[in-house]
């Protein structure tokens, strides 16, 4: 410290004041350029990074309301679906364009269907469709080679449940 005093003593007043505020004035720049700008780039940063998370949020919020909506629409087609379980077996049928060839409602939800040269590949998108969108269990199946390639003759037992 006493090196600096020195150093200075050798220069006029003047001089003296125009070194300390220069030296003043490095420092600030050194401070300004060292913390408080990078501190402003993490904070404009981060203004954009949860300007971006609202934005996110906001999209989440928005499918959340599509999904309860259909949700709440296949629970009302699905409340549609469980009164008669060979109304559902018809229209899906129709659905998938298959017929059946005969039905047997029995009880307790159950009902039998045959259907007579039936594409195989429709049929099983008609089981699908009936197992996870109508909650219609399968509880007997009979397949028989149909009169041509690809084509099958089913006998089938369904069984609704009532998990809605």
């Amino acid at each position: 410290m006493n090196r600096l005093f020195d150093l200075l003593s050798r220069y006029n007043r003047r001089e003296q004041t125009i070194l300390l505020v220069g030296a003043l004035a490095v420092l600030f720049y050194i401070l300004w350029m060292g913390v408080v700008s990078p501190l402003q780039q993490k904070r404009d940063q981060q203004h954009l990074n949860n300007a971006a998370a609202s934005a996110a949020l906001g999209r989440v919020e928005m499918m959340t309301l599509k999904i309860s909506a259909l949700r709440r629409q296949n629970q009302h087609q699905g409340s549609a679906d469980s009164g008669n379980i060979s109304q559902l077996v018809d229209s899906t049928l129709r659905a998938n364009g298959l017929s059946m060839s005969g039905f047997q409602p029995g009880t307790q939800g159950e009902a039998r269907v045959r259907l007579d040269n039936v594409d195989y590949a429709a049929l099983m998108q008609w089981l699908y469709d009936l197992e996870y969108k109508h909650d219609v269990a399968l509880r007997e199946l009979t397949l028989a080679a149909g009169s041509q390639p690809g084509q099958t003759t089913v006998t089938l037992r369904l069984h609704r449940t009532n998990s809605r």
